[in-house]
């Protein structure tokens, strides 16, 4: 059909733009984007050539995913606390109930 959602984004056209680059075509450059909001999309060819020529460009790795840092304001908090602090206390306390849950699991097998 004719709907916005034909009509290529400023990623997309970007990405068009360097097709001979990131040896692709439109369609596939179509197919890997429809996959953004997924974890596979991570696995695409398209994601994958594109780190590839970023890395070069910059003669280093580049980090895949970063955390944001903004500053979080309360006036319960006596300290400077971001996002990144918060995200970091999540996965810690996520970590533990892991490792708690398998320690439990081990215990419960071995009776």
């Amino acid at each position: 059909g004719n709907n916005d959602l034909d009509k290529p984004g400023s990623t997309e056209l970007a990405l068009r733009s360097m097709s001979s680059a990131l040896n692709t075509d439109n369609p596939t450059i179509r197919r890997a984007l429809e996959q953004k909001r997924s974890p596979a999309f991570g696995n695409t060819a398209l994601y994958k050539r594109v780190f590839e020529l970023a890395d070069r460009a910059a003669a280093q790795p580049l980090p895949r995913a970063l955390l944001p840092k903004i500053v979080l304001h309360s006036p319960k908090f006596t300290r400077k606390l971001t996002t990144e602090w918060f995200a970091q206390r999540v996965d810690e306390r996520h970590q533990r109930c892991l490792t708690r849950a398998a320690a439990l699991g081990n215990n419960a097998t071995s009776q």
